[in-house]
């Protein structure tokens, strides 16, 4: 199903770029260093307060959507 594709890749990008602005906030000195300066302290901050509602969303249709799907083909 092209939906629950989709669900799992948006939720893997979510989840990459999570980690990657968690690291730019308790190592930020290396991670501006290796991102030339694009995710600074603070951008990883904003990025990962913009982040939350989209994750829990992808989170809650990955973990949903299967019996869902399950239940409209029983009836």
């Amino acid at each position: 199903m092209l939906l629950k594709k989709a669900v799992r890749w948006l939720l893997l990008a979510a989840v990459s770029l999570y980690l990657v602005s968690g690291l730019g906030i308790a190592e930020y000195r290396t991670i501006q260093n290796l991102t030339l300066g694009l995710l600074t302290k603070d951008v990883a901050f904003r990025l990962r307060d913009a982040l939350l509602g989209p994750f829990i969303a992808l989170q809650v249709l990955h973990v949903g959507l299967p019996p869902f799907v399950r239940l409209l083909r029983r009836l």
